[in-house]
């Protein structure tokens, strides 16, 4: 069969023929996988800690949606059954054991795509029941595969109702109507957190440093949100004048999050989900203004089994309210490799139809 395999060490990405590399669990039938920013630093050699689950070649991919072809001995899954996979295995740690692996205390986990563990861009793949999630709905096939994303969202969700319980949050109506959110960032990953934000009534603004496409921008105006432009006037002028109340920041920006930081509305909450590998200037310190205005910032990576199950709620629950759809922006075939090593420029979303 084929696979979409990285030789660690080495620059880009190549199809092989391969055979199963798992000897037991349930057969799974790729359908579709996606490609996020993730598959492209491991295609392109720039994630440090990638490594292969044997010898020296890792079969990349951690988004995707597929059906059952063999249960195998399993009384949960039937042949059929639309599942998406986990990509976070736990280590020993104790919190691993009680699933939660994506609070890993020691580090001793593994990922499906990333790092010891081979991924899911290959046509079958065979998988322990309890790392599999059934989707019930199969109108929701393709944009099934934004799960994997989707989770991420539910864990920043999670986080978010955690830090915001410290003090009463919400605005005479009951919702946060009264609160404005910054989401630094406007691909799917932001996309999908302006989804889920809005149904909680956040004055929405998503940030980036350029100018954004009329798709990005038709996807932004359904869900009621606006658009700003880092590099302009306009940006400074709006932050002034809707300070922030929460920020969440999916790309990594330091530079844009320092601004930020220093409009924050007291009381505020910052939620770092992006990486870029930027490192904050040591003379632009900004401890004093998240003291002085009692912010919380936490980090949030990976989710739960529990926040799985709330994306594909959320997503089947959705379907028609949000532009799901949209944020494919394409669909190719796994011999289209160029797709995984760079991003077109209109590009949202990418997914391999398998």
């Amino acid at each position: 069969m084929k696979a979409i395999v990285k030789r660690i060490g080495h620059k880009g990405v190549f199809l092989k023929d391969i055979d199963f590399m798992e000897n037991s669990g349930i057969t799974v039938k790729t359908l579709y996988t996606g490609v996020c920013g993730t598959d492209r630093e491991i295609a392109n050699d720039m994630l440090p800690f990638i490594r292969a689950e044997n010898g020296d070649e890792l079969i990349i991919g951690h988004e995707a949606i597929g059906t059952v072809e063999d249960p195998g001995d399993s009384y949960l899954f039937k042949k059929g059954d639309l599942v998406v996979p986990m990509v976070r295995r736990p280590g020993k740690c104790q919190l691993c054991q009680i699933g939660h692996q994506d609070y890993c205390i020691d580090g001793d986990f593994v990922e499906a795509g990333i790092r010891g563990k081979n991924g899911f861009m290959r046509e079958r793949f065979r998988e322990n029941e309890k790392f599999l999630l059934k989707v019930e709905d199969k109108s929701i096939e393709e944009i099934g595969v934004l799960t994997e994303p989707t989770k991420n969202v539910m864990k920043i969700m999670e986080t978010f109702r955690f830090l915001s319980s410290r003090i009463p949050w919400y605005c005479k109506d009951s919702t946060l109507s009264c609160k404005n959110l910054y989401i630094f960032g406007t691909g799917s990953e932001a996309l999908l957190i302006s989804f889920v934000f809005s149904t909680l009534g956040f004055n929405i603004f998503l940030v980036n440093r350029h100018p954004i496409s009329d798709k990005i921008q038709s996807i932004i105006d359904s869900v009621g949100a606006n658009f700003l432009d880092s590099s302009t006037q306009i940006y400074e002028n709006k932050l002034s004048e809707y300070r922030p109340d929460v920020i969440i920041d999916a790309v990594g920006s330091s530079e844009i999050l320092r601004k930020s930081v220093e409009k924050i509305n007291n009381n505020g909450i910052i939620i770092l989900f992006g990486t870029s590998g930027q490192l904050m200037e040591k003379n632009q310190d900004i401890t004093g203004y998240i003291v002085d205005k009692n912010l919380t910032i936490a980090g949030s990576v990976d989710g739960s089994k529990e926040n799985y199950r709330e994306a594909i709620e959320f997503i089947t629950s959705n379907k028609n309210r949000f532009p799901f759809r949209d944020l494919i922006t394409g669909i190719g075939s796994p011999e289209s490799i160029d797709k995984i090593t760079k991003k077109d420029r209109d590009e949202i979303k990418y997914i391999i139809k398998w």
